[in-house]
């Protein structure tokens, strides 16, 4: 399979109206602006994707210097949002204490975990390198704690802090979409193991349109409960 600037721009066309659309159903009853935090997963994604294009085409015309703002652009939200959005949405909505617990100290250690990883790429260049591997893009950052954690360890708490939330929600829905990510993570760790983010925050993106079958549902029904 092969990516490509046109199909990240491809999505993003697709998925900033859907994104734009959620926001709107989202706010546009009392009961369901609770729902807000994943209106914006198709919308974000699809921003993503698009600074991903963008990247694309400045590799393609290899001007070293054009690299810098949209890889980091790029690697704010993957590297820093998603861990702090995603466990954070979950905490919005959920209802069990316990849980609600839980979903906040996962938020609080996926923002940590993010800026350990985003901020020092801002202040020192050389630690983020980009390059295309096997049709996609790699993004190699340096990290404060390569010396002493190992990258498996890494990639496999960043996938805890994304998918803890969304797997023991108490929400249904929720539930779903997190065995889809997992899903995905198998088949990309599987795949594209050198671009595993690259990969997997494309295969996301395209899934976070599953986001806009919750507003519909949610205009249909009327009501929030039947979505537990």
């Amino acid at each position: 399979m092969c990516f490509s600037a046109s199909a990240s721009f491809t999505v993003s066309a697709g998925l900033i109206p859907v994104g734009i659309y959620c926001l709107y159903k989202a706010n546009k009853r009392r009961d369901h602006k609770l729902f807000w935090p994943f209106a914006l997963y198709p919308l974000v994604f699809g921003i993503q994707q698009a600074i991903e294009g963008w990247l694309w085409l400045s590799l393609e015309t290899g001007g070293v210097e054009s690299l810098r703002i949209p890889a980091l652009s790029f690697v704010f939200f993957s590297h820093f949002f998603w861990l702090f959005w995603i466990p954070y949405s979950c905490y919005t909505i959920e209802t069990t204490d316990r849980k609600k617990r839980l979903f906040f100290f996962t938020t609080i250690m996926g923002s940590v975990f993010g800026l350990a990883m985003f901020l020092p790429v801002i202040i020192y260049a050389d630690w983020m390198s980009v390059s295309l591997v096997q049709h996609s893009i790699s993004y190699e950052l340096k990290l404060l704690f390569d010396d002493f954690v190992p990258r498996i360890a890494v990639r496999g708490f960043y996938v805890l802090v994304i998918l803890v939330p969304l797997l023991l929600s108490s929400w249904r829905f929720l539930r779903y979409f997190g065995v889809i990510i997992a899903l995905s993570v198998l088949m990309v760790v599987s795949w594209y193991p050198q671009t595993f983010i690259s990969v997997w925050c494309f295969f996301a993106a395209i899934m976070s349109a599953y986001m806009l079958t919750l507003f519909i549902c949610l205009e249909k029904q009327k009501t929030v409960q039947f979505l537990k």
